[in-house]
């Protein structure tokens, strides 16, 4: 082992024991610095359930057991050059959904204490992370799942601002310090390394926590607010490895946005010498980086960001994607009293940074590690095959499930977080049809991902729909009720495509809204598929009828923020066991004279749809144009006929 690692538990009662060399007998040394995060149980493949598919290029990148090989040649190469290596993970280690209910069914029993062990945690004992940071997605499954996969991960999981003193599962954890706020790793220098953790303040509206709570969140401040509150806490942190003798501190932060970390935290805090980000999938790179051919481009043209902080010394923050697409290496030098060196404007010297892609093809191809590959890789994939063999459908359309990305008004990106999408209709109808309501809001950051045209497997409805979120109904919901869960679902919305995952599918309902006017006061019109109106102009014109409504319980406990409970809406008392993916696959597989699509998905129905026409669930008056018949009238006397129509196309193919 060339790392031995020192926990530090809360810091009002940090004590490390050590072993601390001479000032005299230190002399300066290599660092590297390995990271990835936002691993999310891709364990096949960047494409997902498929491996070196001819038909899926993606399929022959990515890869748990490729990533492994990755990073034991750059462990090895610098080993060679005399460095010490930090491997680290920034979060998002798991993400339920097919991959994960492999572990779920496979390995119920499989740990040395006879309990549940997961293959994500497998590959993670094999790999050997030095420390990982809690992202949101630990807790999807709640606290007791996210317990017991820091308890089998073989690392120690950090955050300085998650309390869990009020959780059963977390108590011998944290006692432990398998779970800790930081902690101190030497190098074999003697160099004293601190880690501190950190993870969003978003974690209770977007994650399950349960008794876990977010040191600094107030009741009813806003997210600025709450992210801003996470300074100090890094802040005593930085100070406290600093008295203890860590002269290099690096801090772990899953944010959700690396700009959180560039343009909020790091120019606030003093002491800090690295940032490693998760949890906004972000992609940092440098010109000569060789990139994955068809995945996303590089967000940021840098790898690292030196981001000034308040002490006047920079921060390198780095980021590394998601998916086990790509490894990130930082090279630095600790100087002979375990600084990290610095140029006269007080940034950090990079002996070397890349962002190495994990291929299993081309010149930097790497050899899969066979232990990850028969005891992760071959199981998981056996699993996802039962599941793809399962046809229940097919689809006469590709069904969009993207997320969005915001452009200039007539060129974003649609998706289910910023505009209606056929997938969000079929998501949104199989909440009603599960529910037995009137109408049903799915939020679209619950919707995962798409599917193609053509046949339609048991697999795609755990890849669209992979969280263990359950159908939740509500009774006598008045327009009012309706109106203000609406407004929420619209508030971050724009007319430039912004996406948010709190953004509605909707079914039962038409809703004409308007994303220029002030947030709160976006809904025009509510009319239910029966042609009642609840809502025009505005205004609640009808406070007699009542519907019934079918959500997620992730959105009834107030989940994206959803404000149900502040809106007054009671929510059925009863156990609920049907889940969204459950409520999906059976609204597909449901005969039509049930009521369910018969096993078709017809275009006539599910058709792509156009943002910036009056068709369709929801209209944003922002965007939309009448029909092309009474619009042509409209404009013929002004000469735009020909303007308008290229719209139109440009918006079709948008």
């Amino acid at each position: 082992m060339l790392l031995r690692s020192f926990r530090i538990n809360r810091l009002a009662a940090a004590v490390v024991f050590a072993v601390t060399l001479p000032a005299s007998a230190l002399a300066a040394e290599g660092l590297t610095i390995l990271h990835v995060g936002d691993q999310e149980s891709w364990l096949l493949s960047a494409q997902g359930n498929l491996r070196d598919d001819a038909s899926q290029a993606l399929s022959f990148y990515g890869g748990i057991d490729r990533l492994a090989s990755l990073i034991g040649t750059q462990r090895n190469d610098a080993y060679a050059a005399g460095n010490s290596v930090l491997t680290l993970n920034a979060g998002d280690a798991f993400l339920p959904g097919p991959r994960l209910t492999a572990s779920l069914q496979n390995l119920a029993t499989s740990f040395a204490d006879g309990g549940q062990d997961f293959y994500d945690a497998i590959a993670m004992r094999y790999i050997g992370f030095d420390a990982a940071v809690f992202g949101n997605h630990e807790f999807d499954l709640g606290a007791d799942v996210a317990a017991r996969f820091a308890q089998v991960s073989g690392t120690t999981y950090l955050s300085s601002n998650l309390d869990f003193g009020s959780s059963s599962a977390f108590g011998s954890l944290v006692t432990a310090g398998t779970v800790a706020p930081s902690m101190i790793t030497t190098t074999t220098g003697g160099n004293k390394v601190g880690i501190v953790g950190l993870t969003t303040p978003l974690l209770p509206t977007i994650s399950s926590p349960g008794d876990v709570g977010v040191i600094g969140n107030v009741a009813g401040a806003t997210a600025a607010q709450n992210l801003q509150a996470t300074v100090s806490i890094v802040q005593a942190q930085i100070d406290a490895l600093r008295a203890q003798g860590a002269n290099t501190v690096v801090l772990m932060s899953h944010l959700q946005n690396v700009s959180n970390e560039i343009n909020v935290v790091v120019p606030q805090l003093r002491g800090a010498d690295i940032i490693i980000s998760g949890g906004g999938h972000e992609l940092m790179a440098e010109a000569d980086d060789i990139l994955i051919p068809g995945a996303e481009a590089a967000s940021i043209k840098n790898h690292p960001v030196a981001v000034q902080m308040a002490d006047g010394n920079s921060a390198l923050v780095v980021t590394a994607n998601f998916g086990n697409r790509y490894l990130g290496e930082l090279n630095v030098t600790l100087d002979d009293n375990g600084f990290v060196q610095r140029d006269a404007n007080g940034v950090p010297v990079i002996n070397s940074a890349s962002m190495l892609r994990v291929a299993g093809i081309g010149d930097d191809a790497v050899t899969p590690d066979a232990t990850l590959n028969a005891q992760v890789v071959q199981p998981v994939q056996t699993f996802i095959e039962g599941l793809n063999a399962q046809i229940i459908a097919t689809s006469e359309v590709n069904l969009n499930g993207n997320r969005g990305a915001a452009g200039a008004p007539g060129s974003f990106v649609v998706g289910v977080r910023n505009s209606e999408t056929n997938l969000g209709n079929l998501m949104a109808d199989a909440l009603r049809f599960s529910g037995k309501t009137d109408v049903a809001i799915q939020n679209g950051g619950g919707i995962r991902d798409s599917i193609s045209e053509g046949d339609v497997s048991a697999g795609d409805t755990f890849d669209v729909a992979p969280f263990t979120n359950l159908v939740k109904t509500a009774q006598n919901v008045s327009g009012a009720q309706l109106k203000e869960v609406l407004e929420h679902t619209l508030a971050n919305a724009s007319p430039n495509g912004n996406a948010a995952g709190q953004f509605g599918q909707i079914s039962g309902m038409k809703v004409r809204y308007d994303t220029n006017a002030a947030a709160g006061a976006r809904v025009l019109d509510i009319v239910l598929d029966d042609g009642t109106v609840l809502v025009k102009d505005g205004v609640v014109v009808n406070t007699e009828r009542k519907v019934t409504l079918a959500t997620i319980d992730f959105l009834a406990g107030g989940g994206d923020g959803y404000p149900f409970a502040e809106a007054g809406v009671e929510f059925d008392n009863a156990v609920n066991t049907v889940t969204y993916q459950e409520a999906l696959l059976d609204f597909i597989t449901t005969p039509e004279a049930d009521g369910g699509l018969g096993g078709r998905i017809l275009a006539s129905r599910y058709g792509v749809e156009n943002p910036y026409d009056y068709q369709g669930r929801l209209v944003d008056m922002a965007l939309a144009v009448p029909e092309p018949e009474t619009y042509a009238m409209l404009l013929a006397g002004l000469g735009l006929i020909g303007f308008m129509n290229r719209r139109r196309k440009q918006a079709v193919a948008a």
